[in-house]
């Protein structure tokens, strides 16, 4: 018994093991705009987004797909989000983030700040 435990111990420990390592690709300052669920924001797509999941604020964010993937998660000056959307005036080196009411949207303005993909 104790011999059989111990080639279990040599076979497991030779085993690899694998690390959930993320890759940081700093993708350089982004153009950061706004847009929320309302008609004039959203043009009567709400919370739905290209992804199917439901917008989110703090979570969900539209980027060009020819940057980024639906999925990748990014960090907007060390903040975390998920790009879920992406939107006719999101060209580019542009990042649209989801806020829940127009009033935010119009707090936030338009700002510049960097990103990093993190895979």
């Amino acid at each position: 018994m104790k011999r059989t435990l111990a080639i279990i111990i040599m076979v497991v420990s030779l085993l690899p093991i694998q690390v959930n390592a993320r890759t940081c690709i700093d993708m350089g300052q982004f153009k950061l705009t706004a847009y929320c669920p309302c008609e004039e924001c959203s043009e009567g797509w709400g919370r739905h987004t290209h992804s199917g999941k439901t917008a989110r604020a703090g979570h969900t964010v539209a980027a060009d797909l020819s940057l980024m993937n639906l999925g990748d998660k990014i960090t907007i000056d060390g903040k975390e989000f998920i790009v879920e959307d992406s939107g006719g005036a999101v060209k580019g080196e542009v990042i649209d983030i989801f806020f829940d009411t127009h009033e935010e949207v119009e707090q936030f303005g338009v700002r510049y700040g960097d990103v990093k993909i993190w895979r």
